[in-house]
């Protein structure tokens, strides 16, 4: 599997497509007591910043991918608790896409199948934590 760097960039477009859904989930849905237009647009500008960041600049030039996917995988599942700041949906999917390009170029299996499986766990507790936070 070859990740080009059109692949690497429809990745980061997914991922803010997925940020921006999953806050204005967590700033429109729901009580009412958290969030509004000035947050979501901060914490949306944010994400979307790290993400052109990441995708657009860190991720082509990575010289070691699963290590680095491993670093981000980490940061992707601890900021699950701070699921509101979009980082989850950024993280997350990047830390996935290092895992693959790691295990494509050097076919080190371990430390990218931990990348992609931290990155997956963290998107996906990040959109449980929005859809259950929407639904109190």
């Amino acid at each position: 599997m070859t990740l080009t760097r059109q692949t690497i960039l429809g990745a980061g477009v997914a991922a803010a497509l997925l940020a921006a859904i999953a806050l204005a989930a967590a700033n429109f849905v729901g009580g009412g007591e958290n969030g509004g237009g000035p947050e979501y647009a901060v914490t949306l500008g944010a994400s979307l910043l790290v993400a052109l960041w990441l995708f657009g600049r860190a991720i082509p030039r990575s010289d070691r991918p699963a290590q680095t996917g491993l670093v981000v995988g980490v940061i992707a599942v601890l900021s699950i608790a701070a699921y509101w700041t979009g980082l989850p949906y950024v993280l997350g999917p990047a830390a996935v896409v290092l895992g693959l390009l790691g295990r494509a170029r050097t076919g080190s299996r371990a430390p990218a199948l931990v990348a992609i499986g931290l990155g997956a766990l963290a998107t996906a507790g990040a959109v449980a934590a929005v859809i259950v936070d929407g639904a109190t």
